[in-house]
C-alpha cells in the first residue's frame, strides 16, 4: 500500500476504534499527528517510503538485516512500542491516550498490509509465514 492509503486508513482506523473510549483523535494537534507518524511508522523498514527517508540510515540497516516487512511488521515490535510508549507517558504524564492512539495507528498499517497479496509475517522473527486476510 502506499503512504496516503496508510495515512487515510489510519485516522479513520484510529478515529473509529479510539472513540469507543472517548478519545476524539482531532481534539488535539498532537493526536492527530501521532495518529499519521505511527500508521506510517511500519515502512522505515523501506528505503523509499517518506518515513524511510526521514531515518534512512535506520531504514538502510533495517532493509539490509531484515528486509521490508519483516521486523517492523511483525506483534513483537508492536508489543515492544506499546511498553516503551505506555512506560514514558505513564511515568511522564499519567495518562495513556497517546498509547492507545499510536497503537491503533500501528496495528492499522499491519492490518491493511496484511489485505494484500504478500500478507505480513506477523510472528517474524519466530516464523516467516505470511499472515493474509
Amino acid at each position: 500500500m502506499m503512504n496516503f492509503n496508510h495515512i487515510a486508513g489510519g485516522v479513520a482506523f484510529t478515529g473509529i476504534f479510539s472513540s469507543f473510549n472517548n478519545v476524539n483523535i482531532f481534539e488535539e494537534p498532537e493526536y492527530l499527528f501521532c495518529t499519521i507518524f505511527f500508521s506510517m511508522l511500519p515502512d522505515v523498514d523501506h528505503t523509499k517510503s517518506i518515513i524511510g527517508k526521514v531515518f534512512y540510515p535506520f531504514a538502510r540497516w533495517l532493509d539490509r538485516r531484515h528486509g521490508h516487512r519483516t521486523i517492523t511488521h511483525s506483534l513483537l515490535v508492536l508489543v515492544c512500542l506499546f511498553v516503551v510508549i505506555y512506560s514514558l507517558e505513564s511515568f511522564f504524564f499519567n495518562s495513556s491516550v497517546v498509547t492507545q492512539i499510536s497503537i491503533l495507528a500501528y496495528s492499522s498499517h499491519i492490518i491493511f498490509d496484511m489485505c494484500t497479496k504478500a500478507g505480513v509475517p506477523l510472528f517474524y522473527p519466530f516464523t516467516t509465514v505470511r499472515c493474509v486476510l
